[in-house]
C-alpha cells in the first residue's frame, strides 16, 4: 500500500504507513496492488498496458467511514437491490443478502455517530419498508427491529453517569461535570435531528 498526499507546502509526500487522520489536510491517493505476486521470487511487472489491472487507485480523505457509507448506500445498494441482478437467486438468498447489507449500513452509520460523539439512529431501508415484494409481516418485523435498536441506543445515552470519571479513579473538577452534561444534552438533542 502506498499513499500520496500534499504536505503543508503543497509538495506531494509519499508514505507506506497510514497517517494519523489529524494529519490529513485534504485528500490522499491510495495505491494498492490488485493481486499478490504468484510467488515470492516472481514480482509482478507493472507497465502502462497492465497498470489498470495490477493497481487500484482510490481517493480518500479523513471521513473515510462516511465515504464508505455513502458509496454503499448510493452505489452498491441500488445495484444489489435491482431485480435484474438477482436473476437466478432464490428469494431466501436475495432477502438474506439485502438484510445483511442493510445491517452493515446501519452499523456503519451508528459507528460514524460514535466517532462524532453523537447517537445516530439508522433508518430501515426504504426497500424493506415500502417494497411490494415484502409482506406486511416482514415490514412490521423490520420496523420492530429498528425500534428495538433505537431503544437500546437511547437507553445507553440515558445510562451515562456524570460520576464515571470519579469512579475511574480520576479527580474531576466542577467543569468536568458541566462538560459532561453539555455533551449529554447535545447528544440527546442530536437524536431528535
Amino acid at each position: 500500500m502506498y499513499l500520496f498526499c500534499l504536505n503543508n507546502n503543497g509538495i506531494p509526500k509519499y508514505m507506506t504507513d497510514p497517517p494519523d487522520p489529524k494529519d490529513i489536510k485534504q485528500k490522499m491517493v491510495l495505491c494498492i496492488r490488485a493481486r499478490p505476486p504468484r510467488t515470492k521470487d516472481e514480482p509482478i511487472e507493472i507497465s502502462m498496458s497492465t497498470i489498470d489491472q495490477e493497481v487500484i487507485f482510490m481517493e480518500i480523505n479523513k471521513n473515510i467511514l462516511e465515504n464508505l457509507h455513502s458509496i454503499c448506500k448510493e452505489v452498491y445498494s441500488p445495484v444489489l437491490s435491482n431485480p435484474l441482478n438477482m436473476i437466478g437467486w432464490s428469494d431466501l438468498v436475495s432477502k438474506d443478502l439485502m438484510d445483511k447489507f442493510n445491517s452493515f449500513l446501519a452499523h456503519t452509520y451508528v459507528t460514524i455517530g460514535q466517532i462524532k460523539g453523537r447517537t445516530l439512529l439508522p433508518l430501515p431501508s426504504s426497500d424493506a419498508t415500502s417494497s411490494e415484494k415484502s409482506s406486511s409481516k416482514d415490514k412490521a418485523q423490520t420496523l420492530e427491529g429498528a425500534l428495538l435498536h433505537w431503544t437500546r441506543q437511547i437507553k445507553n445515552v440515558l445510562k451515562q453517569d456524570p460520576e464515571t470519571a470519579l469512579k475511574n479513579g480520576n479527580h474531576p473538577d466542577p467543569l468536568t461535570e458541566v462538560t459532561f452534561w453539555r455533551d449529554k444534552s447535545e447528544n440527546l438533542n442530536s437524536i431528535c435531528d
